[in-house]
């Protein structure tokens, strides 16, 4: 695979999940199910007389799961792309920032005892 198509799977799937992942879009989507619900519910009641309501409870159940099945994959997704690319994640960065301000510590206490010595 060259490198620009894995750039742009790894951005686009990284969109998606940011996108699954931000409530405000989310109630925005919840917002637009629910007019659609009503506008496909006057629908249905055209063309037929059986349980609407137990359909759109079906449709909804249906859709809640999608919705966390497509969350799921995304972050598979996303995370495979990040080892493939080997990609340091923020707590790599915070452990390496960690380790480098002990030997940072350690350093200067070492330069701290060789100028004692040196000063005898």
């Amino acid at each position: 695979m060259k490198a620009k198509t894995l750039i742009e799977l790894m951005t686009l799937s990284t969109n998606l999940y940011m996108i699954s992942k931000d409530d405000k879009f989310m109630k925005n989507v919840e917002e637009m199910t629910e007019k659609g619900k009503e506008k496909i519910s006057d629908l249905i009641e055209e063309f037929t007389d059986d349980d609407v309501e137990g359909l759109w409870n079906k449709i909804s159940a249906k859709a809640a799961e999608a919705k966390i099945e497509l969350d799921h994959k995304i972050e598979e997704i996303v995370v495979k792309t990040y080892e493939k690319m080997k990609i340091a994640h923020a707590n790599d960065l915070k452990a390496l920032e960690a380790t480098i301000t002990k030997l940072k510590t350690d350093l200067e206490s070492a330069e701290a005892r060789i100028s004692d010595l040196e000063s005898l």
